[in-house]
């Protein structure tokens, strides 16, 4: 003879304790407050996983910011702030230009472009205009010293915030004009600089009838500034430099060659 089956109810979860949209990871059910306490260091607090972005964000890591910050943060770098007023702070050197290694220092500068915090970000960007267009730096000191450039500024040009991709341009258009030799020497390293700023040629910014309150710290529209950039790494670069541009920014229109509006019918 069979045995019958046991047909005791079985209890229903309580709806309450499932995940609702937009709550903690999908699927399973809601985090048990005990075990949360069990998991934590004793304080009450949960712990935080290795990969986490809140352990990412209170990384040392990242709280350190560039390599530049650190060795200022640490005393090691030439220059200090020179508060000549306030508001319009400086810098000032403590060794001579003349004499200084810009092999070691120049690419240390390019670096700090990428800061947005006083007094890092005026540091930086002072300094790495005094390196290279002062009498005693410019010139045959700073040619050799470009390809060690390279990738700390394409760092600045990558970068998501319009203020540190403008510094970037700024430095490009002063390696540009340091000497004659600048335009043809960075031509090289077109495949390192250009792709990152020729998808922000199209960013021009459009208010309408607003005003732009913010218009002094900026010099324009972030697609006008690269387009200005481009246009002078054309006119600098040599007879190829518009191929090669147009290589690594289709959309990029030459600014040598005449308009056909221009031309005698």
């Amino acid at each position: 003879m069979t045995q019958p089956f046991d047909t005791k109810p079985i209890e229903r979860p309580d709806p309450s304790c499932y995940l609702r949209k937009r709550e903690g990871s999908p699927g399973g059910l809601k985090p048990d407050p005990a075990r949360k306490q069990r998991q934590g260091d004793g304080s009450g607090s949960p712990r935080i996983a290795a990969g986490s972005p809140k352990a990412a964000a209170g990384s040392p890591k990242a709280a350190a910011g560039t390599h530049f910050r650190r060795l200022y943060d640490r005393g090691d770098l030439p220059i200090r702030v020179d508060q000549c007023r306030p508001g319009h702070n400086t810098i000032k050197w403590t060794a001579d230009l003349a004499t200084i290694d810009l092999h070691y220092y120049l690419p240390l500068f390019a670096d700090g472009l990428q800061e947005t915090q006083e007094p890092y970000l005026m540091l930086a960007r002072r300094g790495f205009e005094e390196l290279v267009c002062s009498p005693a730096c410019r010139g045959a000191r700073v040619l050799p010293v470009i390809p060690q450039l390279v990738m700390p500024l394409r760092g600045s040009l990558k970068s998501a915030s319009a203020e540190v991709i403008q510094a970037g341009l700024h430095a490009l258009e002063l390696l540009v004009g340091c000497c004659p030799e600048g335009g043809a020497a960075l031509v090289p390293y077109y495949r390192q600089l250009l792709p990152p700023i020729g998808r922000h040629i199209e960013d021009n910014l459009n208010i309408g009838d607003a005003i732009d309150y913010g218009q002094s710290k900026h010099r324009g529209s972030l697609g006008d500034l690269v387009t200005a950039s481009l246009n002078l790494l054309e006119r600098s670069g040599g007879p190829d430099a518009f191929h090669h541009i147009k290589y690594h920014v289709p959309t990029y229109e030459s600014c040598m060659r005449p308009s056909r509006l221009t031309r005698k019918p």
